[in-house]
């Protein structure tokens, strides 16, 4: 919920102070703060996940570097959830929840930094074109199965499974500095030319 929130501040064209206030504030810390309020209602203990308030930043501190640009946000979060990724295989307790956690906050700036690139120079096929990265979200069908049977055998585990994803998140940010070799080839420089990854 996070992530996309943050997404959605791209759509009502803020800028300088109000979109920093609204990136920093309103959208991370107001939906942790619905997250952490719900969470109190169902009677969860909720001091455990103070602490996530710190991935959050981290989170801020990544799509302000990706400045909205489709390669570099896309690169930059691959990384960051990729890095999760390995953290949370690697280490035990809570510091493993949050740094798996931590990956969600990547993902919904994703998708539309991978269309935009995706659509990228296709022309007349753009329709094609996205009419086939539609259908290619069944990735999202595929991919989880795979990693829960990953899980299931009993000399990997659940725990160490989570290097599938790592390994997916791996792959976008190749895919990422694939897709600008392949676009400024074709003479497009999304990263110039455009300012909305998402």
């Amino acid at each position: 919920m996070i992530g996309r929130w943050t997404g959605a501040v791209s759509v009502f064209n803020l800028k300088g102070m109000a979109k920093t206030i609204a990136m920093v504030i309103v959208v991370h810390f107001v939906a942790f703060a619905v997250i952490l309020f719900v969470n109190h209602l169902y009677g969860n203990d909720i001091k455990d996940l103070f602490a996530f308030a710190i991935c959050i930043m981290i989170a801020i501190a990544t799509f302000f570097y990706g400045q909205e640009k489709p390669v570099k946000t896309l690169v930059a979060v691959s990384i960051l959830a990729c890095v999760a990724m390995l953290i949370g295989v690697f280490t035990k307790g809570i510091v493993s929840v949050y740094a798996l956690m931590a990956g969600g906050l990547c993902c919904s700036v994703m998708w539309p930094c991978i269309f935009s690139l995706g659509v990228g120079g296709l022309g007349k096929y753009t329709s094609q074109g996205s009419a086939l990265l539609i259908m290619m979200i069944l990735g999202g069908a595929i991919i989880p199965p795979f990693q829960g049977s990953v899980g299931d055998n009993s000399s990997i585990g659940m725990h160490n499974s989570y290097l599938v994803a790592a390994a997916g998140f791996a792959f976008l940010a190749w895919l990422a500095v694939k897709l600008r070799s392949v676009l400024k080839a074709q003479g497009l420089n999304f990263d110039e030319q455009i300012g909305g990854g998402h």
